[in-house]
């Protein structure tokens, strides 16, 4: 039986555990939360970080892992590159690579270099960097650190009176992660969307495009409560955000495996593109991927981490579904003290799947990043609506109880 590393247990490595289930590989789950929603499907738990490489090349070695993967998540993705550089495993990207598509602020000069639309942006170093930024340009500002993820330390910057602690909160996370750098910008009207896509012979395909739901305020902006098939976008416009995707990859040299773009439909028609990712999408937009067109993305995953050309360029393996969604709940902050309603919930026509993320006697922790999100339900159907009545019917059945610090409350 082959043995996978998989690097997180979290809820963006759940559907790429089952898949390894699936294809009867021995998996090898690394994760610091022994109560992580993906665990109890691997065959073996290691209480190593995401990020910490030695850790990671340590408990492979001993594990005797012949192959690494994840998915989903920024942190583990760098880790699993180092991973896989370090002990020569087939991975789809290099460190580098992996590097230029995670660090906004080279990001954004990658964009730019190429002739893409891109808000304007400054690289700031200090608050009086930001500060003259928002003279010449004015306010709403996007704020965010150079090299984070999850939304973590992102935010809609109104004003002066706002921009200073924004500024610092973004700056901390991005200097948790290495580089203590800002990236100020401009604020893109228009609607959001990803582009799920796999790279093949250099050039991404995409199989499905969805609009982007977010969670509403200023403070983290941004995070996802809702990924949906179809966009909604007319076809001619669809296309011209798949084509800004795939010149984003181009521009940051990212030629092998799974892309995930998002982008801003601008009220005027303008596509600007902000994030290119060397990842599947952390909020199930694999599995939405899966049921729009049938092709699914963890196992080509799993065909680059074993070698595997023909899994990796393996095509569809269900009929597709006219519509899709992935759609989170998010449960007010306390210790979880009852969960309620899965196996109903489950149960409802077209859901395809339902989970909650924090088990009984965890915690529930207030929606700093995407991190927090408390449960989700994924649901088919043959329109958008009747799509997403179903996943709002299976997630109206699920009762994620806390206990908060003055008094219990429910969800």
């Amino acid at each position: 039986m082959t043995r996978v590393l998989v690097v997180g247990c979290g809820f963006p490595q759940l559907s790429l555990v089952r898949a390894a289930k699936r294809r009867g590989l021995y998996v090898i789950g690394a994760d610091v939360d022994p109560h992580a929603v993906a665990a109890p499907h691997t065959d073996e738990l290691a209480l190593v970080s995401t990020h910490d490489v030695e850790g990671l090349c340590q408990l492979a070695r001993a594990a005797r892992a012949e192959a690494v993967t994840t998915t989903g998540s920024e942190v583990s993705l760098r880790a699993t590159a180092q991973v896989a550089r370090e002990l020569k495993l087939p991975f789809y990207a290099d460190v580098e690579t992996v590097r230029r598509c995670q660090d906004k602020d080279a990001m954004r000069a990658g964009y730019a270099a190429a002739g893409l639309a891109v808000p304007a942006f400054a690289r700031c170093e200090s608050l009086e960097q930001a500060r003259a930024f928002a003279g010449l340009h004015g306010f709403p500002l996007v704020v965010k650190p150079s090299r984070g993820w999850g939304q973590r330390g992102v935010a809609r910057v109104e004003g002066d009176a706002q921009l200073a602690s924004a500024f610092e909160e973004a700056r901390a996370y991005s200097a948790a992660a290495g580089l203590p750098v800002v990236v100020v910008e401009t604020w893109l009207e228009g609607r959001e969307y990803s582009v799920n896509g796999w790279i093949e012979e250099g050039e991404l395909v995409s199989y499905c495009v969805t609009e982007r739901l977010t969670v509403p305020g200023s403070r983290p902006l941004g995070v996802m409560i809702a990924e949906v098939y179809p966009s909604g976008l007319p076809a001619d416009d669809e296309g011209r955000l798949v084509d800004e995707a795939r010149r984003g990859a181009a521009a940051l040299g990212h030629v092998r495996g799974p892309c995930y773009s998002q982008a801003v439909m601008s009220p005027g028609g303008k596509c600007f593109l902000f994030e290119t990712a060397a990842r599947l999408g952390g909020g199930f937009d694999g599995d939405v991927t899966r049921l729009a067109s049938g092709v699914d993305l963890y196992d080509r995953l799993l065909g680059v981490a074993l070698g595997d050309a023909a899994l990796e360029r393996q095509g569809p393996v269900a009929p597709p579904h006219a519509a899709a969604i992935a759609k989170f709940l998010v449960a007010p902050p306390g210790r979880v003290v009852a969960v309620r309603g899965l196996e109903e919930a489950r149960a409802l026509e077209g859901v395809e799947d339902v989970q909650v993320f924090v088990p009984v006697g965890g915690r529930v922790m207030p929606l700093t990043d995407s991190a927090k999100r408390a449960a989700y339900a994924l649901a088919s159907g043959g329109t958008r609506g009747q799509a997403t009545a179903r996943a709002d019917a299976a997630l109206a059945r699920v009762h994620v109880e806390t206990l908060a610090d003055r008094g219990a409350e429910g969800v």
